[in-house]
């Protein structure tokens, strides 16, 4: 698998300073080939303190990154697929265990730091990481992942949010969503409370595709139809291009009064 990687963030037109951080990391391996890892998270709190906690969350993803996945890589007692098959790893399975003890951790570490400060905050995360051709997922809150293939687009996250719990359960329309006063109330986030249950997704890469990580403030106020044509696979040509691409959306949310800040990464994926 190849890659092509940017990043596009802005603190939008009404907030005095960027609460979300995000990085994206491309790394060789021996068994595996290039791996890529990004991650998005949208904090939030007063003053910095939103800053504070999606910093730490994204400063842990990068010291996993760099000094845990490869001791997750290179064992040899790695998890077996349920598939008959005893000889296939299933190196994916490993790292949503490792995944999940790391947000359990940063929890608890971000909802401390919030009481000795006496300063309650908190943070969504959203995590994509590519290997050989299949790919995992760890979502918290309302940031997004989208996958683009030609010309179709698939959410690969499920909002954990008032507004989405309220659409699954008939209760609200998207529309009315979008418009609601709850639009930004989340069910589960990073640091603000005793406990975390993230969502994990996994999936295969079986076609050129673009990958898209977002918070609330870039997927709200853009239609899917947008991302499609800027961000599809066929536009990533090299990453100048795919940074200008990504730029421009940034640009056009905030025209459309956006008050939030605004922030995503986009990842190409070559098979």
């Amino acid at each position: 698998m190849e890659y092509k990687v940017c990043i596009s963030t802005d603190k939008g037109t009404v907030k005095e300073v960027n609460q979300d951080s995000t990085m994206v990391k491309v790394a060789n391996s021996d068994k595996y080939g290039r791996i890529a890892l990004g991650v998005l998270c949208d904090g939030m709190g007063g003053l910095t303190h939103g800053e504070v906690a999606s910093s730490m969350f994204v400063r842990r993803m990068q010291d996993w990154f760099a000094f845990e996945l490869p001791m997750v890589l290179s064992r040899t007692n790695a998890t077996q697929k349920l598939d008959g098959n005893d000889e296939v790893e299933d190196i994916v399975a490993d790292i949503c265990r490792e995944w999940q003890t790391l947000a359990i951790d940063m929890n608890r570490k971000i909802f401390d730091y919030g009481m000795v400060n006496r300063a309650p905050l908190g943070t969504t995360a959203v995590a994509f990481l590519v290997i050989g051709n299949e790919f995992a997922i760890m979502n918290i809150g309302d940031s997004r992942a989208y996958k683009i293939s030609g010309e179709e687009i698939a959410l690969l996250t499920h909002d954990q949010s008032v507004v989405q719990d309220m659409i699954d359960r008939g209760m609200m329309t998207p529309e009315e969503a979008e418009v609601s006063p709850q639009r930004s109330v989340l069910l589960q986030c990073v640091g603000a409370s005793m406990n975390v249950l993230p969502q994990f997704v996994r999936g295969e890469i079986k076609e050129d595709s673009s990958i898209v990580i977002c918070s609330d403030g870039f997927w709200r106020k853009l239609y899917q139809e947008e991302l499609i044509s800027s961000l599809g696979p066929s536009k990533c040509t090299d990453e100048d291009r795919m940074k200008e691409s990504l730029d421009e959306l940034v640009e056009l949310v905030k025209s459309r009064e956006e008050t939030d800040n605004i922030s995503a990464v986009l990842i190409k994926c070559k098979v």
